[in-house]
């Protein structure tokens, strides 16, 4: 059971053990087998919550893993019942594609608010959108709740309506910082002069701000600043710059497919050096079946760190068990399948609706917001599923989550090792 608190009242809902998870996954199996329909709660209309996300375009691989994750969450959330406190209404999500555009994204959050009349949206997407468009949220009174945006300057837009549960620019920056420490002082990197190369709109910009802000006044020396315009094709430009500067070790703020264009040019030029990713495309699991075997092999052993905000490497009872789940219902992950990554990250956004619904019991989305500001959703709870929260997932009013934690991998021999913080490394750091 895990107990919500607001307003001086406790409110108790039941959680989705791991055994009720799989006990639901075969009992589904077995009536679709039998021709028999699931019944689906009767006793109230559905609860609408949208969810803008790109899923064309450049950045439609993260729409494509986060969309179903979102699905599985519905079929949970309806199979045990939908929301209690609202007759055992069932959660409806309604899709709109915004391509990572702040333009597409209003127009279709438009739409969803004029057309299904929703209590709340999954959203928005990019750093960009939330700085541009968050605001919207107030206009409307409905809740936006991002699994995805990360630049601190949407926390000082003014909005209260407005927040992410994705690690921040601020601990992705805090967090490749620490990492870069550990590797000197902990295991002898002597790795000095950073050379920091990032997207730079919003997001990257906003990291890599961060990272120069929290190593300044220390023994590091940035000795190559390189922000670049996405979309791009061809890195080499860039890594001879890198090259040039007499970086010892690389750190980035990036998405993934820039990611893995920046590594076929280091590997290009030969150009090897320690790498600190400042963003979850450095711990992506498609990373080897995109660069190609020979390719991974060379550029992911130089060695090559990431940050985890979900992974299946972590030890997190409520991950698993929803894993577990996932793959009863035939979901595959890794580089011939989905990333877990945002897998998990679309779930959980529907799980905490969920919660907050049941706290609520409201549709309004004035109601569903105010819960939204006051609610703890404790760490090691069943509708946590993200790892990286302790002791609990709660907000700022400015929409700035609390109580981060960034673990980090490495790649060794293509394959993703957990190597820090050491209470839950599940191997040593090879340099």
């Amino acid at each position: 059971m895990t107990n919500y608190k607001k307003s001086g009242w406790h409110f108790n809902t039941g959680g989705i053990s791991r055994r009720a998870v799989l006990a639901g996954s075969a009992t589904g199996m077995a009536a679709a087998a039998l021709g028999i329909r699931p019944a689906m709660p009767q006793s109230s209309d559905p609860v609408k919550i949208g969810f803008v996300f790109p899923f064309t375009g450049r950045l439609a691989s993260y729409g494509e893993s986060a969309g179903p994750g979102v699905d599985l969450a519905m079929k949970m959330i309806n199979e045990s019942g939908g929301i209690q406190s609202l007759g055992g209404a069932p959660i409806e999500v309604f899709r709109g594609d915004d391509q990572g555009d702040a333009k597409l994204a209003s127009s279709e959050i438009e739409r969803l608010v004029a057309r299904e009349k929703i209590s709340g949206l999954i959203g928005v997407f990019s750093s960009t959108e939330a700085v541009s468009i968050g605001t919207m949220a107030d206009q409307y009174e409905i809740p936006f709740l991002s699994p995805a945006w990360t630049t601190a300057k949407a926390f000082t837009i003014g909005s209260t309506y407005s927040r992410t549960f994705n690690l921040t620019g601020e601990s992705f920056a805090t967090g490749g910082v620490s990492m870069l420490k550990y590797l000197n002082d902990e295991k002898g990197m002597n790795a000095k002069k950073v050379g920091l190369i990032y997207d730079g709109s919003e997001y990257g910009r906003g990291v890599a701000d961060l990272i120069k802000e929290n190593l300044e006044g220390s023994e590091y020396t940035v000795v190559q600043d390189l922000p670049y315009t996405a979309p791009i094709t061809d890195f080499v430009p860039q890594v001879l710059r890198l090259r040039d500067s007499g970086c010892e070790v690389l750190m980035a703020a990036q998405y993934y497919q820039e990611t893995v264009l920046l590594l076929r040019a280091m590997d290009s030029l030969d150009f090897r050096v320690p790498f600190v990713g400042c963003a979850s495309g450095f711990s992506d699991a498609r990373l080897p079946g995109s660069l190609g075997s020979a390719i991974a092999e060379r550029t992911l052993g130089a060695p090559v760190f990431g940050p985890v905000a979900v992974s299946d490497l972590v030890p997190y009872e409520p991950l698993q068990a929803f894993l577990d789940r996932a793959r009863a219902e035939g979901y595959t992950f890794g580089s011939d399948g989905l990333d877990v990554n945002w897998f998990v990250l679309g779930a959980q956004a529907l799980f905490i609706y969920k919660a907050v619904l049941e706290a609520a019991a409201s549709r309004d989305g004035k109601d569903i917001n105010d819960t939204l500001l006051s609610i703890q959703i404790p760490r090691g709870s069943d509708e946590l599923i993200v790892p990286f929260y302790d002791p609990e997932l709660s907000w700022e009013e400015t929409g700035r989550p609390l109580n981060q934690v960034v673990p980090y991998i490495q790649w060794q021999d293509t394959e993703m090792k957990m190597v820090y913080p050491p209470d839950i490394a599940a191997a040593e750091v090879k340099l």
